[in-house]
């Protein structure tokens, strides 16, 4: 049976902790999602079957940082969910939002956060899940996401390294290639292997990731289960937005700059300007 909604989703104190780290820095806290029946194998078997097949991915477990992630395939993970777990392989069940049960486990979840992320960066928006299932000893290399993160860990162990969004870690050339391409895998310097931040997860850790933060993930050595809750917002969108600018400023020769480093006139001018662009198919 599905939990009651009506009870509490963090422990307490997580309110308090997230609000004094967002949305800049990274930090951990305590969830009560580790018996949550939809975020078992047998409900995440049926709700991959009940998706889309483009929507289920599958990809290598052993991937090494600045390789690859090289998609295996779509769909077909029912029996591999209902056992004990995939055999050397990363499952990712994307949008799971739309399936109604999930979305309102969604809401509860960005629910209850409530002014711990609204009152600095607006109400959040675009919000959506992802859950991941990963074999033993699972590794997901370097790369970043263009969006505020929340990964619940559910079942196993992993340790989810993470580096500040700039550079080295993170050029601007990457970040616009992001929102060209969708591509968001990083190259790798065997120098950043000692520059991380370690975050080691239990089942009922939480870690808040910033907007795109690098990070790669090791799975421990049993089976995991793992639930992002991602979210935009209006600064975030606005980025979106003026990094789309930039590639219209280098074809017609004119200055660019990187919106991140701009006053809120100046990013919201140039958000406005590459939105502008972008419907009339400049960009």
């Amino acid at each position: 049976m599905v939990r009651n909604s009506a009870v509490p989703r963090y422990a307490e104190g997580a309110h308090h902790s997230l609000r004094s780290a967002y949305p800049g820095a990274s930090i951990t806290f305590r969830h009560g999602l580790v018996e949550e029946a939809l975020l078992g194998l047998d409900e995440l078997a049926r709700a991959a079957d009940e998706l889309a097949p483009e929507l289920v991915e599958r990809r290598v477990h052993n991937a090494r940082n600045g390789e690859a992630f090289t998609l295996i395939g779509h769909g077909e993970v029912t029996d591999q969910l209902t056992a004990y777990g995939p055999a050397d392989q990363w499952i990712m069940l994307r949008f799971i939002e739309r399936l109604p049960r999930y979305r309102a486990l969604l809401d509860s979840l960005i629910g209850e956060l409530g002014t711990a992320i609204s009152h600095t960066t607006g109400a959040p928006s675009a919000v959506k899940g992802f859950v991941f299932v990963s074999s033993p000893h699972t590794h997901t290399p370097f790369h970043f996401d263009a969006e505020f993160n929340i990964l619940f860990q559910i079942a196993g162990t992993k340790t989810f390294a993470t580096y500040p969004p700039r550079p080295p870690f993170l050029s601007l050339a990457a970040r616009e290639a992001y929102h060209t391409s969708g591509e968001n895998m990083l190259g790798w310097q065997e120098s950043y292997e000692h520059q991380a931040t370690l975050n080691r997860l239990a089942p009922g850790d939480a870690l808040f990731v910033p907007y795109g933060a690098p990070h790669w993930v090791k799975v421990g050595a049993e089976p995991s289960i793992s639930l992002s809750l991602t979210w935009q917002n209006p600064w975030s969108e606005a980025m979106a937005d003026a990094l789309a600018l930039n590639p219209l400023m280098r074809r017609l020769g004119l200055p660019q700059c990187d919106p991140i480093l701009a006053t809120t006139p100046a990013l919201r001018w140039r958000a406005l300007v590459g939105k502008l662009a972008h419907k009339a198919g400049m960009v």
